[in-house]
């Protein structure tokens, strides 16, 4: 396994996801009640691929180093991605009072589906290093 060949398979996963996501966003804005459409939809759909293409990238440097840490990076890092989405919610819900329940509900729609792809490709990465027993002295 290298990083290359895995970081791209990661990003046609999100490609293909924020694709679907798109076809859906559309449907609502079509078919839905105008109240459960936000305007932010496009902005949250690139801030959640970009964030998680991010986190990914950081998580599989830091279990590449120290697999045997893989689930003590693992918590702090959701933690801190809860924090960072948590400020990021409040705030737009705060100065966005009008448009608050239909972000917050996208938003955290987009939290489940993005953390999913997410935590699976996390998942396969750290069983291969374990599997390709490269966990020596680390």
């Amino acid at each position: 396994m290298n990083y290359k060949s895995t970081i791209l398979k990661f990003i046609r996963t999100l490609v293909t996801t924020s694709l679907l996501l798109v076809v859906a966003g559309f449907l609502v804005y079509v078919y839905a009640p105008e109240q459960y459409y936000t305007p932010a939809f496009p902005f949250l759909l690139v801030f959640f691929l970009l964030a998680t293409l991010i986190i990914f990238h950081y998580m599989y440097k830091a279990v590449e180093k120290r697999p045997m840490r893989f689930v003590n990076i693992f918590m702090l890092t959701t933690m801190l991605k809860l924090l960072a989405y948590m400020a990021v919610m409040v705030t737009y819900a705060l100065l966005n009072r009008e448009d608050a329940r239909a972000f917050v509900i996208t938003f955290f729609i987009l939290y489940v589906i993005f953390t999913s792809v997410e935590v699976i490709a996390l998942l396969r990465v750290n069983s291969e290093f374990m599997q390709k027993g490269d966990i020596s002295n680390k």
